[in-house]
Parts: structure tokens; C-alpha cells; sequence
């Protein structure tokens, strides 16, 4: 039994480590496969996305290592892309030009402050408080509902292979206790998202990016019998940034989803997406 990681960074965005560094230590953890998925460009300036002219260099090392690793491992190229609208997406040009194995589809940005910069959902604290008051005028629950929204939007205009953290608006609730993820209008919003996501058939990644460090899982497995109510194909992702962090959290979320009555994972095999069985320990590969 194998694991697999298909969300991951490195050093050309905000990750720690070079590619390679990345696919040693996926050989050395007996590893199927691993995705490098960094952080797109934008065209804006971040301290987290890759600049521009560093893609067509990711692009062509990422195909070195495939080479490379041949026989070892599946290494597979990808970006993790933004959306936002009339700006960047998983169906604009530079992402469909680059021959990418898969996408995975991500809301970061939610409008704009006053000064024009984006606001991203999931900075630091100082940041998502000035967002809500400068955008919403304090009022979270509005500014959870155009997150969704343009996470729909995202999944109907340009769907991603993978949804990235799906409900990761939820991320600074730990802290601030923002909003009541038990109430009707909350739970109808991640319904809504959940069965468009079904309907096209978009893989929804389990992120345990956060899980040793703040408990959370994004979705959370309060939402995992919608995902098997749904037929929702699911895959385990660890939003690596670091090495030693490909396969976090790995075992107790398979254990989560096999509790919940998900024993499949979708799995990079031979050029498509295909179910494949799982236990707690891995993959059946």
C-alpha cells in the first residue's frame, strides 16, 4: 500500500525546498506518485505565487524530473491556479498552453480593498479583519456567501481537475469564531457547492495542510457523508510546503472517510482519473 500527493509547493512560489527535494522524499516515503502544483502566476505582486517568468523554467524542470524519475515514480505537473474573475482561472490560456497533467482550482481572493489590492481569505488574521470590514462591512456572513459563490462560479466557467480547500473561508473561525458552521444558510451554501461539484464530476481534495497544527481538514468530516451521499470522488492532499510534510495526516483522514462509508480514492493512473480502494495505511496499488 502506497500513498499518493497530488497538492504541493516548492520554491519557485512560497514552498520550502527545491522540486527535487520533493520527489526524493516521496521515493523515500515508497510513494506512487506526487503532483507539484505550485501557486500560479497572477498578475499582480504576492509574496506566495510564482512570478511570471519563472513558469516556463517550472514547467520544464518538473518534465526533467518525470524523465528523470521514470520507473520510480509518477511525477506530474501541475499548477494550483487561482480564480478570479476576468483575471485568471483554470481555463485561462497560460494554464491550458503549459500541457499540465491536472489542475487544481483554488479561491484565495475575494474582491478588493480600498486600495485596490486583493483581498486573500486565508492571510494572516490583521489581514481577513480588514478585508471583512473594508469589503463587508463586518458582515461575514456576506462575505462567506460570495466566497461560495465564486467557487461556483469557478466549477461552471473553468473546472479545475481538483478543488482545492473548498471550504477554506472557514479557516480563521478557529480563532475569531466568525460564524456558526451548524446554521441552515451555511450548510445550504456547502450543499449547493457540493452538488455542482458532483454534476461535473471535480474532484474534491481532503487538505490536511492544517490538521497537525490546528485539528482542521478542509472540508471538514462533517461534510464527508454529503461527499459519499453525492458520489463525490475524493482524493487526500496535504497542500504540501515542505518535504516532510507530503503525507500528514494521511491515516487518520483515511480513517475518517472510511467511517464515513468512502473506501475509493481517485488516483493519476495512465493519463486519467480512476478509482482505486484504500485502507488506512495507503493505497492499493
Amino acid at each position: 500500500m502506497r500513498w499518493t500527493n497530488y497538492h504541493g509547493h516548492c520554491d519557485y512560489c512560497d514552498g520550502k525546498g527545491r522540486i527535487e527535494d520533493y520527489v526524493t522524499k516521496a521515493l523515500e516515503l515508497n510513494m506512487a506518485a506526487i503532483g507539484i502544483s505550485s501557486h500560479a502566476p497572477v498578475p499582480f505582486t504576492t509574496d506566495w505565487t510564482m512570478p511570471g517568468d519563472k513558469l516556463q523554467s517550472y514547467l520544464q524542470e518538473v518534465d526533467e524530473l518525470k524523465e528523470k524519475y521514470k520507473g520510480q515514480i509518477r511525477v506530474l505537473k501541475a499548477l494550483e491556479v487561482d480564480f478570479i474573475p476576468d483575471v485568471l482561472s483554470p481555463a485561462h490560456v497560460s494554464i491550458t498552453s503549459s500541457e499540465l497533467d491536472y489542475t487544481v482550482g483554488s479561491v484565495h481572493f475575494v474582491d478588493q480593498l480600498n486600495d485596490g489590492t486583493r483581498w486573500a481569505i486565508d492571510g494572516p488574521a490583521d489581514e481577513f479583519q480588514l478585508g471583512l470590514e473594508e469589503i463587508f462591512k463586518d458582515d461575514i456572513k456576506q462575505a462567506v456567501l460570495r466566497f461560495y459563490a465564486l467557487t461556483r462560479e469557478m466549477i461552471r466557467t473553468a473546472k479545475p481537475d481538483i478543488i482545492g480547500h473548498m471550504d477554506k473561508i472557514k479557516m480563521h473561525n478557529k480563532t475569531f469564531n466568525l460564524f456558526d458552521e451548524n446554521e441552515q444558510w451555511y450548510k445550504d451554501e456547502v450543499r449547493k457547492t457540493m452538488e455542482l461539484l458532483a454534476r461535473q464530476n471535480v474532484i474534491v481534495e481532503i487538505n490536511t495542510k492544517a490538521f497537525y497544527r490546528t485539528g482542521l481538514l478542509f472540508p471538514g468530516p462533517e461534510h464527508f457523508s454529503l461527499l459519499k451521499e453525492l458520489n463525490i470522488p475524493v482524493t487526500i492532499n496535504s497542500d504540501a510546503h515542505h518535504p516532510d510534510k507530503l503525507i500528514n495526516g494521511f491515516e487518520a483522514v483515511a480513517q475518517l472517510l472510511k467511517d464515513a462509508d468512502i473506501h475509493q480514492l481517485h488516483e493519476f493512473i495512465d493519463g486519467r482519473w480512476q478509482a482505486v480502494e484504500f485502507e488506512k495505511e495507503g493505497i492499493l496499488l
